[in-house]
């Protein structure tokens, strides 16, 4: 069978945990690019088709939420699976009720 690579962006602001998933999913054969912030993110969907973006929603400046709000309004077709090891149920609701896909702690 055929795989055809997803073409995903991991958004977060520690560059340590972007370099390792970013490799990651790389071995697995999707085809990555990276962000360290939220209007960074938003720069690189101008440029490029994004089928996922992986948003951490714990960031200096714009945070994941407005990110995500962003991403909904401009690319609404764009998945959105918000990350984050600080995480709460109100944070995962508003984030669903905006159009993520998946939120995972």
């Amino acid at each position: 069978m055929i795989k055809i690579p997803a073409k995903v962006l991991i958004v977060d602001d520690e560059r340590d945990f972007v370099e390792m998933f970013s490799l990651r999913l790389e071995t697995q054969g999707e085809k990555v690019s990276t962000a360290y912030s939220g209007k960074e993110a938003l720069a690189i969907l101008d440029e490029k088709a994004i089928d996922v973006v992986i948003l951490d929603i714990k960031m200096p400046g714009m945070d994941g939420i407005d990110t995500l709000k962003q991403i909904k309004k401009r690319y609404p077709i764009v998945e959105v699976i918000l990350l984050t090891g600080h995480g709460s149920t109100e944070t995962a609701v508003e984030g669903m009720k905006l159009g993520a896909f998946d939120y995972l702690m």
